[in-house]
C-alpha cells in the first residue's frame, strides 16, 4: 500500500473583528457592491468606497492576552460569530416582512444583536477592559495585607505574584467573559424581545438613511411607558420597538424626510469613529454633525465605584486562591 506523508492542518483564527458587521453594512452598498465609509481622521472628515467586509472592523478588537494562541479569539470565535450568524439570518427574515410568530430563540437572537450594538465597539471595549483591570488592581491590593499571614516558604513573595502565576490572564478573562454577559443583558433583553417590532419603510424620503459606529437611536430611557428603539436597517428602512404600538403609529404618520433627516442628525452626531451610507450626498451634513453628542457612558461612575469598593472586599476564595 502506498504510504501518504501525513498533513498538519493548521486552523486559522479570525483577527478581524467587526464590531458593525459585514453582512449589516452590506445592506448600506450602492450599485458598485461598496458602502461610502465616512471616517473621522484628525477631525476631519474622509470619504472611501470601502466593501462591506473591509470597514467597521479592528484587528483583534476581543483578542484574549495571556493565554494560550488557541484560546486568544474565544469570544470572537465562540460568542461574536455565533451572534452575528444568528442575527443574519434573524435579518433576513425582517426584511422578508416575517415580523409574525418568531420563535423564541430567533427573536432572543436579533435582540442580543440589538443590544450588542451599545457594548462592542471599540472605545466600549477597551473601556471595560479598564475597569476590569482596575477591579482587579482593587482586589490583589486588599489581599496583599494578609498574604503574608497565610504565605507557605515556597509561595511567591507577593499575592500578585501568586495570582498572575496561577492565573495569568484573569482580568482578560473576567473582562471578555463581561463583554458577553452585558450583550446577554438580562435588563435591556427582556425590555426590548418584549416589545412590538415593525419595520419603518421611509423610501419617500429625500435624504438616504445612513448608519454609524453607535447606530441606535432611542430618544427615551426603555424604562418610560412612550420608548421605543430604531435601528438603520438599509438606505430605507428602519428596525422599530416600541413598548406601545400607538409609538409606532406615530412613527408611520409623520413625514418621511422628517424622521429620516431627525435620525441621521442624531446617529451621526453620535458617532465617534464612523458613518455608514449608500453615497456620498451627505458627506456635508456629516461634517457638520460628526460626533456632536457626548458619549453615552455604558456604566455610571457609581456603578463603577460599587464595584471597586466590592473587589477591596474580596478574599482570597473569591480568587481561586488556596
Amino acid at each position: 500500500m502506498k504510504a501518504y506523508p501525513s498533513r498538519i492542518f493548521h486552523i486559522e483564527l479570525p483577527r478581524k473583528h467587526h464590531f458593525n458587521p459585514a453582512f449589516y453594512l452590506g445592506r448600506f452598498a450602492g450599485p458598485d457592491g461598496s458602502v461610502r465609509e465616512l471616517r473621522l481622521v484628525h477631525g476631519k472628515v474622509v470619504l472611501k468606497s470601502r466593501h462591506p467586509d473591509a470597514t467597521g472592523f479592528q484587528t483583534d478588537l476581543y483578542r484574549l492576552e495571556g493565554v494560550p494562541e488557541e484560546h486568544s479569539q474565544h469570544l470572537e470565535v465562540h460568542f461574536m460569530s455565533s451572534l452575528d450568524n444568528g442575527a443574519a439570518k434573524a435579518l433576513a427574515r425582517i426584511e422578508a416582512g416575517d415580523m409574525m410568530d418568531w420563535p423564541s430563540e430567533e427573536r432572543s437572537n436579533w435582540v442580543r444583536f440589538v443590544v450588542g450594538f451599545f457594548f462592542r465597539n471599540p472605545a466600549n471595549v477597551v473601556f471595560i477592559k479598564s475597569h476590569i483591570a482596575n477591579i482587579f488592581d482593587a482586589a490583589v491590593e486588599a489581599l496583599e495585607r494578609n498574604y503574608a499571614e497565610v504565605r507557605c516558604p515556597n509561595d511567591p513573595k507577593t499575592f500578585a505574584e501568586a495570582y498572575a502565576k496561577r492565573n495569568p490572564a484573569g482580568a482578560e478573562i473576567h473582562a471578555t467573559n463581561f463583554i458577553a454577559d452585558l450583550i446577554d443583558n438580562d435588563r435591556l433583553g427582556p425590555t426590548i424581545f418584549d416589545m412590538h417590532w415593525a419595520v419603518l419603510d421611509v423610501t419617500r424620503s429625500k435624504f438616504s438613511v445612513l448608519t454609524s459606529d453607535r447606530p441606535l437611536y432611542m430618544p427615551l430611557p426603555l424604562g418610560q411607558v412612550g420608548a421605543y428603539i430604531i435601528l438603520p436597517l438599509s438606505p430605507t428602512k428602519y428596525f422599530v420597538a416600541a413598548r406601545q404600538r400607538q409609538a409606532i403609529a406615530q412613527l408611520n404618520s409623520m413625514d418621511r424626510t422628517a424622521i429620516v433627516l431627525e435620525i441621521n442628525t442624531a446617529i451621526v452626531q453620535q458617532a465617534r469613529e464612523f458613518v455608514w451610507g449608500r453615497d456620498d450626498a451627505q458627506k456635508g451634513f456629516v461634517a457638520k454633525h460628526f460626533a456632536k453628542l457626548p458619549e453615552r457612558p455604558i456604566l455610571t461612575a457609581e456603578q463603577m465605584q460599587e464595584a471597586i469598593d466590592a473587589a477591596r472586599g474580596a478574599t482570597a476564595a473569591d480568587f481561586n486562591e488556596p
